[in-house]
């Protein structure tokens, strides 16, 4: 490592070393009060499978209730609803945590989601340092011990994606089936089929919609068609209670949406405002995967980070994918030459979240702007001299070098 880069990584982990410590003494307070409230969901419901009493998992106030009773030991105080709004995919995940016991089963779900997503990491950057503190990023970022307190499934969604595009080049089938996997959650793979149809990744794409098929006929063979029934009229036609949840679920996010009503707007422009940021994500990073002449870390960084600003419903935990955004840029520019003012916008990207949400903390409105001026550093960079088109095999064999 020139002499340089040592400098520039100590001085970014001297700035990121106290946000981190605040971070994880933060949640670790607050989620002492509830832990994994998240991932009690997802146990829940695999139990009520298990246990024939999967009709429950449609009823907001039984199914809470069923949370309070198995882990009201766990609570300082009792709990505000806790619907199932997954896909009947997820409960293919959901039944097999069920049948183990609730802590391990919590410790297998978080510890592999985080080797997961960084063993997928190796396909972005070359061994050594860069793998090193790419890991180490992401352990310090605060929405890591924002998603292992909740026990959230973020962790496990980020690998699939950063794998999926990975290995896009090298095994399209076996991307295209971890990018099927990540429509578990679809508000985070809104972005895959628009990079993926903009660098014409045919066979990807087809493994990923193959993937999907197979999943949902698996789910209706295992589940039946009733949770998929329920599931569709929830979206479509959502009974008071669910839209009560909504409006209190996505007001306690970051997204566009959530941002806009806080700022006053009405629903229904907050709602549009909402349609515009996520045509303009994925006009970008149309235009990455299918003009530009940014490299594929670069371009896996705006994917990443205009998935998050698309999404009509995102958390905290969700932003580890900016995480995984910032780490990569930061490998890249390190190697090359990092300027000041990158330094400053990819740490702030790196350390927002700790003012976040904005409802609890109003410095948490400039969340997209900081995301925005992110994406704009990662372009410029990627446009600059020393970075030309995306070597062949860029993507495959970990890639980049100076």
């Amino acid at each position: 490592m020139p002499r340089t880069t040592r400098i520039q990584l100590l001085a970014l982990a001297l700035v990121c070393l106290p946000i981190s410590l605040c971070s994880w003494a933060l949640y670790a307070a607050m989620y002492s009060l509830g832990p994994a409230q998240d991932f009690m969901v997802f146990h829940t419901a695999g139990r009520l499978w298990l246990d024939g009493e999967f009709p429950l998992i449609s009823d907001i106030t039984a199914f809470t209730a069923r949370i309070q009773s198995q882990y009201g030991t766990w609570f300082a105080k009792p709990i505000d609803p806790h619907p199932w709004v997954y896909p009947p995919l997820f409960l293919l995940l959901a039944i097999p945590l069920g049948t183990l016991p609730f802590t391990l089963a919590l410790a297998l779900f978080v510890a592999g989601g985080l080797v997961a997503l960084i063993a997928a990491l190796r396909c972005h950057v070359l061994p050594g340092w860069q793998r090193w503190a790419c890991s180490i990023s992401l352990l310090m970022a605060p929405p890591t011990p924002f998603a292992i307190g909740a026990g959230q499934n973020s962790l496990l969604l980020t690998a699939l994606l950063v794998g999926g595009f990975g290995l896009a080049r090298r095994t399209p089938i076996a991307a295209g089936i971890l990018l099927g996997v990540l429509g578990c959650k679809p508000q985070l793979w809104l972005m895959a089929p628009v990079a993926l149809v903009a660098a014409r990744q045919w066979t990807v794409l087809a493994a990923m919609a193959s993937t999907l098929v197979l999943l949902t006929l698996a789910s209706v063979g295992i589940v039946g068609t009733a949770p998929w029934h329920e599931w569709f009229s929830l979206i479509l036609w959502p009974n008071p209670d669910f839209l009560r949840w909504m409006e209190f679920g996505r007001m306690w996010g970051q997204s566009a949406y959530t941002d806009a009503v806080l700022l006053g707007a009405p629903t229904s422009v907050a709602n549009a405002w909402q349609g515009v940021v996520t045509l303009a994500s994925a006009v970008l990073v149309w235009w990455c995967y299918r003009r530009s002449a940014l490299p594929d870390d670069l371009r896996l960084a705006v994917l990443l980070t205009a998935t998050i600003l698309a999404a009509p419903h995102v958390s905290n935990y969700d932003a580890v994918m900016v995480t995984v955004a910032v780490s990569l840029f930061l490998c890249r520019a390190l190697t090359d030459g990092l300027r000041p003012l990158e330094a400053v916008v990819a740490i702030s990207a790196w350390s927002i979240e700790l003012l976040n949400p904005p409802r609890a903390i109003s410095w948490g409105l400039v969340t997209p702007l900081v995301y925005a001026a992110f994406l704009t550093i990662v372009v410029a960079r990627g446009r600059a001299a020393g970075c030309g088109p995306a070597r062949p095999r860029e993507i495959d064999a970990p890639a980049y070098q100076p």
